[in-house]
């Protein structure tokens, strides 16, 4: 049976959708979609009685999940030669787009040693998987696969009863995927739930009359009276399997309950009456048999009412089918969807599940607890040196230490990436908080030996005990996040509590990212301009768009109280686009009015740099928009952009690069500085950070820095200009020093577009020495 299904369910959108805002890796969203669907797989498989309406549904889950091509599952035949893999049976999904040959198609008839998969052939039959690159396949695997557009594979075997059945292969059309272990472990627990339910189905349609069924399957069939105590009437002689007696039993027909646990014991009870009462004709209920041994094994029940022909009840029978198996392939995937597969730790659903218990145990009177919501200090330095494995081996080794800080009744789970969490239960006071919280501090920065490394970390932890005010789990967890980031803001290597005044601050930020979602389209945002001052002629060279923020209820704000913001919320891409935008714009206009400045610089946003891949794009429809020369345009980028450009977005400054726009470094030294990033991409400006400015007239240490970054520039070709220059002798000192040019409140303040026009006019040509203009006292904020 061939049957395409090419619909994705509304359900399984949305839990991709949450997966993948999820913070973590590729490979673990991928991993946490298909732990997703072989969930409902389990459901689909071991509840069905007919596996050829199921297996086409569990096929488009996986399909889904896995992002493939194509899933296949061939059943080989029991009765001919084995090791020819001869296919009866052949299910199929493809994916919306892709073509299927003919054997794709149908496979039915055919044998894996026709097409060429013979070596396959006996690794499958020993239980195992196969996994590659076509390409690298020998021939004729790599022929036959090559047929179907295949780039990459894996085969899982799915056996039935300890006998091979056949298998379920994976082909990957778009992109040579490289299966992960845990993936391959994920899609065998998939083929083991597959041959559970062959297996079910097998006993199931095995026999063809109701003697044969009670005796030989796992089903046991029942009868009990219809009058209290319910007693029993009749009991299939398979119950021995459970080690009883099914004339025993009959000989006390009350007994039946005891073997039951009491728990289930009110919901029997409650089914009877239903049936009794005429309320119902069946029922089904899931309960545990106690074993005469005393383990214990799963049941479902069904009951149905027998009435006589005028609608009397006469009886209770029911059929009994042993579901064990599928209850621990149940709770095995609840737990594989409840675990962080790296560090073996509970994931995020799992903490968020017992932080609500612990709260609801509070609020009802039980002992508070505290939330210790920490990450690891500069964890990107260790994946960005030592490689991404070496990153995972410290996240497991940190794992390690953290349940060595906990008692056995606290919880430690990961969240993803770096961040983990800690649910200390059962405190007394506040000082039993900070104990944990040190020991955890402690014990992270001693050393890790990671692959031969010694590997030195720290965590920033951020704490929350429960009080009666605490507003809620998910409230708890904003807080913990508030409290972690004064940790890190303040030094890193510490714990701090949250506060009320974090409260007041979160609901501001809130506020505000509300509003900034508007602000572009009521036309709020301004550009600002500070002139960029060269120092030997007093000429303008330059100017930097700082953006400011005209709220209609907060007044004028700097971007330091809304840029952050807009990183974290996703608002920083059109912001940054419009500042491109409204730049050139501003550059045209000056330019028809004959005072245009030799080049604007505009800033660029760590995360608008991250967030986006086309930015070159932005940039150059701006300027062929407005008809502005790239070298009129200057981008600003910090070195912790660099540092990352370096990794992962070096083409996309190449591409600028080649568009002929300026590029500078800014706040240069306050970062990771490399000369790698100097080498590799031409700067054509150095901006000298304001915090070695400062003292530059007075202090021994800045006058060095200063000196080391301008003879650095001028090895490189590159000039410098120093920020936040507010004094002459600051002047004056970096005169000495060879400072090309300066930016400041001591020649000007950040002006609006207007008021910078009559400036520009004035100066942009023969000006005196800059020391010659004092600084201006309209009390305008710089940046």
């Amino acid at each position: 049976m061939v049957d395409k299904l090419k619909t994705q369910s509304q359900s399984e959108a949305s839990d991709r959708a949450r997966l993948a805002n999820s913070p973590a890796t590729p490979e673990t969203h991928r991993r946490d979609l298909l732990l997703e669907a072989i969930a409902r797989s389990a459901k689909e498989l071991l509840r069905a009685s007919d596996l050829t309406r199921s297996i086409p549904k569990v096929l488009e889950h996986v399909g889904l999940a896995t992002s493939v091509g194509r899933v296949h599952m061939l059943e080989v035949d029991p009765a001919g030669p084995i090791d020819e893999g001869r296919i009866i049976g052949h299910y199929l999904w493809s994916a919306a787009g892709v073509s299927t040959p003919a054997f794709f198609s149908d496979a039915r008839g055919r044998t894996l040693v026709d097409v060429g998969l013979q070596s396959w052939v006996p690794k499958l039959m020993r239980g195992e998987s196969v996994a590659g690159l076509v390409r690298e396949f020998e021939d004729p695997v790599r022929r036959f696969f090559e047929l179907g557009s295949v780039k990459s594979t894996v085969a899982v075997p799915v056996f039935a009863e300890d006998q091979w059945w056949g298998l379920i292969g994976f082909d990957d059309c778009r992109s040579e995927r490289k299966w992960s272990p845990r993936e391959i472990d994920a899609l065998r627990t998939l083929a083991e739930l597959v041959g559970a339910a062959v297996t079910q189905t097998r006993r199931l349609q095995k026999f063809s009359d109701a003697n044969r069924i009670v005796e030989n399957s796992p089903t046991m069939l029942y009868r009990l009276s219809a009058q209290p105590p319910f007693g029993l009437i009749y009991l299939s002689q398979n119950v021995r399997r459970y080690g009883y007696d099914a004339e025993e039993l009959l000989a006390s027909p009350s007994r039946w309950m005891q073997l039951i646990e009491s728990e289930y014991h009110p919901a029997i009870a409650a089914d009877i009456k239903s049936i009794i009462e005429g309320r119902v004709d069946s029922t089904l209920l899931e309960f545990r048999l106690k074993k005469s041994d005393g383990s214990l094994v799963w049941l479902e029940g069904r009951g149905y009412a027998v009435r006589d022909e005028e609608h009397r009840l006469v009886a209770i029978e029911g059929v009994l089918n042993d579901i064990t198996e599928r209850k621990s392939a149940d709770e095995k995937i609840a737990a594989m969807v409840r675990t962080d597969l790296l560090t073996g730790l509970a994931n995020r659903a799992a903490f968020i599940e017992r932080l609500q218990l612990a709260f609801a145990r509070s609020q009802r009177g039980a002992n508070p607890f505290a939330v210790h919501y920490l990450d690891l200090d500069h964890f990107k330095d260790v994946n960005d040196t030592l490689g991404h494995p070496a990153g995972d081996t410290l996240l497991r080794a940190v794992a390690d230490r953290l349940r060595g800080c906990v008692r056995e009744t606290d919880l430690v789970a990961r969240f993803g990436g770096d961040e983990f969490a800690v649910l200390q239960d059962d405190i007394s006071d506040v000082v039993g908080v900070e104990a944990m919280a040190t020991k955890i501090g402690a014990s992270l920065a001693a050393p890790f030996l990671i692959d031969g490394n010694q590997v030195h970390t720290t965590a920033s932890i951020g704490i929350v005990p429960y009080d009666s005010d605490a507003g809620g789990p998910e409230a708890m967890m904003r807080k913990a996040d508030l409290a972690l980031y004064r940790a890190k803001d303040e030094g890193r290597n510490q714990f701090r509590f949250h506060m009320a005044e974090l409260d007041r601050q979160l609901r501001e930020r809130m506020m505000i990212a509300a509003d900034l979602h508007l602000a572009i389209e009521r036309q709020e945002f301004e550009l600002y301009y500070q002139p960029q001052v060269e120092l030997e002629s007093g000429r303008i060279v330059g100017l930097e768009a700082l953006i400011r923020w005209n709220h209609p209820t907060r007044g004028l704000l700097l971007p330091t109280v809304f840029i952050p913001i807009a990183e974290t919320t996703g608002s920083i891409l059109p912001i940054g686009e419009w500042a491109i935008e409204q730049a050139c714009r501003q550059i045209r206009l000056w330019r028809d009015q004959g005072v245009v400045p030799p080049l604007v610089a505009v800033n660029i946003s760590a995360a608008q740099f991250r967030g986006t891949s086309d930015l070159d794009r932005i940039v150059a429809n701006s300027l062929a928009r407005f008809g502005v020369a790239p070298s009129a345009l200057e981008l600003e980028l910090t070195e912790s952009v660099l540092m990352e450009t370096s990794q992962k977005h070096k083409g996309s400054l190449e591409r600028l690069r080649q568009l002929g726009v300026r590029l500078a470094i800014d706040d240069f030294g306050t970062g990771y500085s490399s000369m790698s990033y100097l080498r590799r991409f031409p700067f054509d400006r150095i901006k000298i950070d304001k915090s070695f400015i400062d003292d530059v007239a007075t202090q021994n240490e800045s006058i060095k820095i200063v000196r080391a970054i301008v003879t650095l520039a001028e090895g490189l070709g590159m000039s410098t200009i120093a920020e936040g220059v507010e004094s002459a002798d600051q002047v004056d000192k970096l005169r000495e020093l060879g400072c090309d040019q300066i930016q400041g409140f001591f020649f000007a303040n950040p002006h609006p577009a207007g008021e910078i026009a009559g400036l520009l006019a004035q100066r942009l040509e023969g000006a005196d020495a800059a020391a010659g203009y004092p600084p201006p006292n309209d009390g305008a904020a710089s940046g």
